[in-house]
């Protein structure tokens, strides 16, 4: 750090160094003192592999945590006026807890920071628990300003100030169609929306391997290809592949990865899949791939830690992420949890103490961007019940790829994700002539109706067998959706088209919307902040806003605010 730091002070003073000797003088100085920077770094590696060659301490993952910890309802509920009359009594709703999730994951179990570096410890398992109607002004995307990431803290403020109600515009009838069949039919192949450009990474040439991406096609620098051939499992046998990494030609390797996952606007997770493919590649077996998996990740700067289980042939990788990912084993260090993305069950294993002098941060696991993926589409028509409201749009398939390998994590990677642009542009354009002019209550009465029912209903473990939070996209994708996955497309319309704010109410069994409105709306509702919302649930079929399920009346939920 003294170096680096020394370094920048003589960048800052370069005029002044410059006076007191010559170009080729002072060329010749930052030279020697970057060669002496890269010596540095070098060493700190050759630090890191002597303590690779130290014995192995064992230790137990715990059992992954589940997300839910009662089933969901096998059947959605339809809402009978006879036994909730809309005129009921207003109720407000009791609250376990509050979670302001705005500035991070909030309120996840504590773990004590460790002192000994050889004393981790483990997480015991967590358990998951009328007047005036004023007219909507439909949000419209600004055409040459960024559109503030979903979730971003905002004003109290509406995000438009009233106008004049507009005219509500002539729309066009939409013949109605049938709900999407169980298997989506994919169209033709969809050119993307830029061609590639003539770079190494896309044309090839020598020095570069092909690798696939999420059905893509890269051409990556194979410096690393067949570098990393272990010999055998010992702690030698795995420091001295890791030194031949060390010692080989991946910088460029490096470069392009970043490459990549800029073009394609991923985050860390983006990454994570791409260094898999890349290692897989250029690997014999999967045993040497987590070691070069390990040193790709290190060398980019993130926490990553290689095991080897216990009473098996077999290496693993533990990756720190910021935040809680789900049906995964795990261990916690220094306060940071580490997941092994490739196991579901908790297991044994050996691994060394001391971390990668390089190894400083956490795998991000949200989305701060829309991922720029296209190619072949899968389209898909969704309608309401009295087949006034229709929205067809095409899915890209290797978004759907993508969103398939993601491990399931906390309801805030969904809830504050953006959606690709060749999802939202339709799914709004189509949406907005339906709310245009109309009261909040009523523009949200009209896309609760929308999210109620035209989308087929069925849980997670009976479509997948497992949990398997959507992302908005995904809903148009797959034949059916359950409820958080249906409260994560109400979320997103209701602030992309009507401005409000809206937060998620967590049951053990259920998740269900509330909505802060600026007008006067009845129904039941929840005291968030001093603030009013009225509660919205997306699989309370056939149910107006501010109606909850009987079953919910005298539940505790808990508030997650993002």
């Amino acid at each position: 750090m003294k170096k680096i730091g020394f370094i920048l002070t003589v960048l800052f003073l370069c005029p002044c160094v410059s006076m007191a000797q010559t170009d080729d003088d002072f060329d010749s100085f930052m030279n020697s003192e970057l060669k002496s920077f890269d010596d540095f770094i070098d060493e700190a590696n050759k630090q890191f592999i002597s303590f690779l060659r130290n014995p192995w301490k064992e230790f137990k993952s715990e059992q992954p945590v589940e997300k839910r910890i009662e089933p969901e309802p096998v059947k959605p509920v339809e809402y009978d006026e006879k036994t909730s009359p809309k005129d009921e009594k207003p109720v407000c709703l009791t609250i376990e807890e509050i979670l302001d999730l705005t500035s991070n994951e909030g309120k996840q179990k504590p773990v004590v920071k460790i002192n000994d570096v050889e004393d981790i410890t483990f997480d015991e398992p967590e358990v998951v628990a009328k007047k005036q109607n004023k007219p909507v002004v439909v949000k419209e995307k600004p055409k040459d300003k960024p559109v503030p990431s979903v979730g971003e803290k905002t004003k109290d403020e509406p995000v438009t100030k009233p106008v004049e109600a507009p005219a509500r515009p002539v729309v066009t009838p939409v013949k109605p169609v049938e709900r999407p069949v169980a298997k989506p039919s994919v169209t033709p192949t969809k050119p993307a929306v830029k061609p590639a450009p003539s770079t190494p990474l896309h044309v090839g040439g020598e020095g570069r391997s092909r690798i696939t991406y999420l059905g893509m096609t890269y051409y990556m620098s194979d410096g690393l290809k067949g570098r990393c051939s272990l010999s055998g499992l010992k702690e030698n046998d795995i420091a001295d592949a890791y030194e031949r990494l060390c010692k080989s030609d991946y910088k460029t390797l490096l470069s392009d990865l970043r490459q990549v996952i800029s073009e394609l606007r991923l985050n860390d997770w983006g990454l994570y899949l791409l260094v898999e493919a890349v290692t897989k590649s250029f690997c014999a077996n999967n045993n040497d791939a987590v070691v070069m998996q390990q040193f790709l990740f290190n060398e980019l700067g993130y926490k990553a830690k290689m095991a080897r289980k216990a009473g098996a042939n077999q290496m693993l990788l533990f990756v720190a992420t910021d935040c809680s990912v789900y049906a995964h084993p795990f261990f916690v260090k220094d306060g940071q949890k580490f997941y092994c993305m490739s196991q579901s069950d908790p297991c044994q294993f050996y691994m060394s103490q001391q971390d990668a002098a390089k190894a400083r941060k956490q795998m991000g696991m949200v989305l701060k961007s829309a991922p720029n993926l296209s190619g072949k589409i899968t389209s898909s028509t969704h309608t309401n019940d009295s087949k006034d409201v229709t929205v067809t749009l095409g899915v890209p398939n290797s978004l759907m790829e993508f969103y398939k390998l993601y491990p399931q994590c906390d309801y805030r990677v969904y809830f504050t994700a953006p959606v690709n642009s060749e999802v939202k542009t339709p799914l709004l354009e189509s949406l907005r002539p339906c709310i245009q002019g109309k009261g909040e209550a009523e523009a949200a009465n009209i896309l609760i109706n929308f999210v109620q029912t035209g989308f087929e209903y069925a849980t997670d473990g009976q479509q997948f067998g497992y949990e398997k939070p959507f992302f908005v996209e995904e809903l148009f994708y797959y034949p059916y959706c359950d409820c958080e996955d249906r409260s994560i497309l109400y979320s997103f319309l209701v602030r992309e088209l009507l401005g409000l704010d809206v937060v998620l109410l967590d049951y053990p069994d259920h998740i269900a919307t509330a909505v802060r409105f600026n007008e006067s709306v009845n129904g039941d509702f929840v005291m968030v902040g001093g603030q009013k919302y009225v509660v919205c649930d997306p699989t309370y079929i056939g149910a107006p806003i501010g109606v909850t399920m009987p079953q919910y009346k005298k539940v505790s939920a808990n508030v997650l605010k993002y």
